[in-house]
C-alpha cells in the first residue's frame, strides 16, 4: 500500500494551484544517465525517493520529493542519443524545418541545455552562425564549437543582448521551478521572439504504460493542459504544439503575438470557467491511471522477468537503467547492457550492476532474448542485431 500523503499539500509548481492531489510513490536510482567506471561504485550507489503528485487545476505532475542538491551535471552525465542514426534523422530534420520556418540563418539564436552540442552543431552546420549554447555536461571535444557553448548553467547574466530564437530541448523536465526558468529565459527573448520547447509527454507515458519513463532527473511531466497553462503565463497565445520521435515528445513552438491561432483574454477566461469542472475531472481520472499502470506493470514485468532466460537490456540510457533498477534484477539474471555509444562500453550501471557492451557481444555469448526499450528504435535495433548473428527473441516495451 502506499503511502497516505493527502494532509501534506503541495502548490503546483506551473499554475501555484494547491487543489494537488499524491499519486504514488517508487524508488529510482538517481542520475539515470550517469554511469561508472568501476562496478563497486555502480553497486554502492544509493535510491532516492520518487513522490509523484499532480495538480487538479492544471493536471501538471511533479516529484515532490526532488532535491537538486542529488544532481550532478557535470562532463560525466552523458544522455547524448545522436549514435542512433534514427534519432540523429529525426533531429537533423528537426532543425532544418526550423531554420527554413523561422529563417534562422539571419537571426541569431541561443540553445538553453545544449548538452554534448549534437543539436547546436547541425544548426551552425545549417548556417545559423550567432548562436549560443549553455551546458554545464559540455566537454571541449569539437573545434567548431567548442567557443560556442558556455560550460555553465543558463543565466540572463551571461548575455549581453537579446535573442530572436531560443531552443530549450529535453531540460524543462529536469528543472524543479519551471515558472521561475521559463521567466529567466523570456526575459532575454525579443518582442517578436521565438521559443522552441520539447520534452516528453505525459499522455504518451500513460498511454503506453511506461512505468521505466518515471525517474529521479525528471522532476515534472507535462500533459498538453499544463503546457498551455505554463506558457500562456508570459504572454505566448500563438502556442503550436506538435508531437516528435513517434509521439514521444511535444514539439512547442511559440510567440507573444497575435495572430489567428491567438486567443483573447475574454474568451479565454469564459472558457476556463466553462471547462473548469471536467478539467479536474479529467486531471483524477489521469492520477488514478498512473497509479494503476504503475502497480500492474511493476508486478508482470517483474514476473515475466523471472521466467526469461538468457537476456540482455539494450539501450543504457534513462530508460534501460530504470528498467532494471525498478524491477530490481541483479546481474545474475542480467550480465550485460548492450548500447551503440562506445563512450559507455565497459562501464556499469548504477546499483544493478550490468556492465555495458557493444553488439558484438552477440557474437561471443549465447543471448536468447533482447529487451527493447524504446519502440521508436525497434527497427534499427532489430537491424543492428542480426547483423552480429542474433537469431533470438525481440521483447519490446510498447
Amino acid at each position: 500500500m502506499q503511502e497516505n500523503y493527502h494532509k501534506n499539500i503541495k502548490i503546483c509548481p506551473v499554475c501555484r494551484s494547491s487543489e494537488t492531489e499524491f499519486i504514488y510513490q517508487l524508488e529510482s536510482a538517481p542520475m539515470q544517465n550517469k554511469i561508472y567506471d568501476r562496478l563497486e561504485d555502480a553497486l554502492r550507489e544509493n535510491k532516492v525517493k520518487i513522490t509523484l503528485w499532480g495538480c487538479k487545476n492544471c493536471s501538471f505532475v511533479f516529484n515532490a520529493d526532488f532535491n537538486p542538491e542529488n544532481i550532478d551535471y557535470s562532463s560525466d552525465y552523458d544522455n547524448t542519443q545522436e549514435y542512433s542514426q534514427y534519432f540523429l534523422r529525426y533531429i537533423k530534420r528537426l532543425g532544418k524545418r526550423l531554420i527554413k520556418k523561422y529563417d534562422l540563418k539571419n537571426k541569431s539564436v541561443v540553445e538553453v541545455g545544449c548538452g554534448k552540442g549534437g543539436f547546436l552543431k547541425i544548426l551552425y552546420q545549417s548556417g545559423v552562425k550567432n548562436i549560443k549554447g549553455f551546458d554545464p555536461s559540455y566537454v571541449d571535444h569539437d573545434e567548431e564549437i567548442d567557443n560556442l557553448v558556455i560550460k555553465k548553467y543558463f543565466s540572463p547574466d551571461f548575455l549581453k543582448e537579446k535573442f530572436d530564437f531560443v531552443v530549450c530541448r529535453h531540460v524543462l523536465e529536469h528543472i524543479p521551478n519551471p515558472y521561475e526558468f521559463v521567466n529567466s529565459i523570456v526575459s532575454c527573448l525579443k518582442d517578436e521572439g521565438v521559443m522552441y520547447f520539447e520534452f516528453p509527454s505525459l499522455e504518451w507515458i500513460v498511454k503506453h504504460k511506461a512505468f521505466f519513463d518515471f525517474y529521479y532527473e525528471h522532476c515534472n511531466y507535462f500533459t498538453k493542459n499544463s503546457v498551455i497553462t505554463l506558457f500562456r503565463q508570459f504572454g505566448f497565445t500563438s502556442i503550436t504544439i506538435n508531437f516528435g520521435l513517434k509521439g514521444q515528445y511535444f514539439q512547442v513552438e511559440m510567440r507573444r503575438d497575435n495572430e489567428r491561432n491567438s486567443v483573447s483574454e475574454t474568451e479565454k477566461d469564459k472558457e476556463a470557467l466553462r471547462k473548469i469542472f471536467l478539467r479536474k475531472n479529467i486531471a483524477e481520472k489521469l492520477f488514478r491511471e498512473i497509479s494503476d499502470f504503475l502497480e500492474s506493470e511493476i508486478r508482470k514485468w517483474k514476473d515475466m522477468v523471472e521466467k526469461l532466460d538468457n537476456f540482455v537490456v539494450w539501450g543504457a540510457g534513462a530508460k534501460g537503467i530504470t528498467f532494471l533498477n525498478r524491477l530490481n534484477i541483479p546481474q545474475e539474471k542480467c550480465r550485460y547492457v548492450i548500447d551503440i555509444n562506445p563512450k559507455k562500453h565497459n562501464k556499469f550501471v548504477p546499483i544493478t550492476g550490468q556492465k555495458i557492451v557493444s553488439p558484438q557481444i552477440l557474437r561471443e555469448e549465447n543471448i536468447k532474448n533482447i529487451i527493447i526499450m524504446n519502440p521508436a528504435y525497434k527497427n534499427e535495433i532489430i537491424s543492428c542485431a542480426k547483423k552480429y548473428g542474433f537469431q533470438g527473441n525481440f521483447i519490446i516495451l510498447e
